[in-house]
């Protein structure tokens, strides 16, 4: 999952400056790529987008968020958000009752902005607020003069890298501390009070008298659709394999592990 963004610069001779940016394993800013040019135009666009796809080649599953500057409510955003097709569709019945909404965003594409409708992998994420946190960072950088904005750009992604390189030289854990060990924990702990019910040799009903879910090993699924997008066993996963008796772990993504984690910071900048 990649966030791009743009931002003015305000030195002297001005210009925008594009920026593209994912989550490591750990939920930390991984910036992927930086470019300046003097206009926000389609053509800039589509120039940092080639120089983007030189740098990271193919990714399948790859998906891009970027901020169309859409106006979206509290009741919108709630649709956005929904995990399942039944809770997006409850919400979406009342964004209808604006006709005008609707019709914006399903022309866009409801597979664009909801969740729901989601067929990649975008672990999770729905705004582009890695790419804005990274501008609003620079902010005082953004003044200097290009040379100098590039020196505080390397400075920075040296100090970050160097940082979490030692991070994760330093984990003893199988997932990454602070997110994926820091989740599974908390959802090994939920699972404590839930009852599993066999439905079958692969399909299992786990009840926490909440929202239910029907788990599938066979194609590793969770009705309640969180395992599919987070990518990291939801707590309804975590029951079943606790109560096969099967590594919990071995259902994350490897995204999420401590050497994953560690390759985007093995090379220097």
């Amino acid at each position: 999952m990649i966030a791009v963004d743009a931002t003015h610069l305000k030195s002297k001779y001005k210009g925008v400056m594009f920026v593209a940016n994912a989550f490591d394993g750990n939920r930390n800013i991984c910036t992927l790529a930086f470019g300046i040019r003097d206009l926000e135009m389609d053509v800039s666009w589509h120039w940092f987008f080639t120089k983007l796809h030189e740098a990271i080649g193919e990714c399948p599953n790859l998906v891009i968020i970027f901020d169309r500057n859409v106006s979206i409510e509290n009741v919108w955003n709630k649709a956005a958000k929904s995990y399942s097709i039944a809770e997006f569709d409850c919400h979406f019945s009342k964004i209808k009752r604006k006709e005008h909404v609707a019709q914006y965003l399903e022309e866009a594409g409801l597979h664009k902005w909801s969740r729901a409708d989601m067929d990649g992998h975008r672990y999770n994420v729905t705004t582009t607020n890695i790419a804005k946190s990274i501008n609003s960072v620079l902010r005082f950088a953004r003044m200097l003069p290009l040379v100098h904005l590039i020196g505080e750009i390397i400075n920075l992604l040296m100090k970050w890298f160097t940082k979490r390189r030692e991070l994760g030289l330093n984990c003893i854990t199988t997932l990454c501390p602070n997110f994926g060990e820091k989740k599974l924990r908390n959802r090994l702990e939920d699972a404590a009070r839930m009852n599993v019910v066999k439905l079958n040799n692969a399909q299992f009903n786990d009840l926490d008298g909440g929202v239910d879910g029907l788990i599938d090993l066979t194609n590793n699924s969770c009705s309640c659709r969180k395992f599919q997008l987070e990518q990291l066993p939801c707590n309804h996963v975590v029951v079943v394999c606790h109560f096969l008796k099967v590594n919990v772990y071995s259902k994350a993504s490897r995204y999420y592990t401590q050497k994953t984690w560690m390759n985007a910071y093995s090379d220097s900048i």
